[in-house]
């Protein structure tokens, strides 16, 4: 099997799976079409939002083409090293909008999602709601997220966000981390190098990152970390 048809394979899966009685289960199959087998750079998220790809098929943009917010605010730190959340060609959505290419000089990143579902909202109604352990260890179980690093076989993982990084490392890697993300990624920038690991396909480099939320101030300071530009400049040359 080719790794376009096991990527179709793996997204019906995806769409198909209803495990978790709390998570809402509207849910998009993700368009291949939109999606850069060769990437090198792979973002693990925390869920699905409420109406990017769960309703578009293609991850950052809603149905009407536009860029989400937490994708916008991604693209202004994947560009500083030639990274881009466009696609990799132009895609049209089912509804007949089109998502234009990325520039030449970008490559397409890819991302998918701890837990492969939308929690739904808080009991308060603002906001999503996060994830229970027990979803997010069921969804691990499926095995989704491992295929998709098998498939892709990228050189560097993004961990957006604290439960994304703490999902990764207690469920895939099995070793702790720090308690805290900011502290976290200021170790590894004082050590000036990324830490790689081993995994099943072999080995891999992780970089924990701010959540990309318009509302996030340390993500804002992390843009202008220049630090943390050269550093993953280094681990993709």
């Amino acid at each position: 099997m080719s790794k376009i048809d096991e990527l179709y394979k793996l997204y019906d899966d995806i769409g198909n799976c209803h495990i978790c009685p709390r998570m809402d289960r509207e849910k998009s199959v993700r368009m291949v079409q939109a999606v850069n087998s060769k990437s090198d750079v792979f973002i693990i998220s925390q869920s699905l939002a409420a109406n990017q790809l769960r309703r578009s098929g293609v991850n950052f943009f809603e149905v009407s083409g536009k860029l989400g917010n937490t994708g916008g605010s991604l693209e202004r730190f994947l560009n500083k090293f030639d990274r881009t959340v466009y696609p990799h060609r132009e895609v049209r959505m089912l509804n007949g909008v089109v998502i234009p290419k990325c520039r030449h000089s970008y490559l397409s990143v890819y991302n998918t999602e701890i837990a492969q579902c939308y929690p739904g909202k808080k009991e308060t109604g603002h906001g999503d709601r996060r994830p229970e352990g027990d979803e997010i260890q069921r969804c691990i179980e499926q095995e989704f997220l491992i295929r998709e690093i098998k498939l892709i076989r990228p050189k560097l993982l993004l961990l957006m966000g604290k439960s994304s990084r703490d999902s990764f490392f207690k469920y895939i890697l099995n070793i702790p981390c720090p308690d805290s993300l900011s502290n976290h990624i200021s170790e590894i920038v004082q050590a000036e190098r990324i830490p790689q690991f081993q995994l099943d396909n072999g080995s891999v480099y992780a970089l924990p990152i701010q959540h990309a939320s318009g509302a996030n101030p340390r993500f804002r300071s992390m843009l202008d970390n220049g630090k943390i530009i050269e550093l993953i400049r280094e681990v993709l040359k």
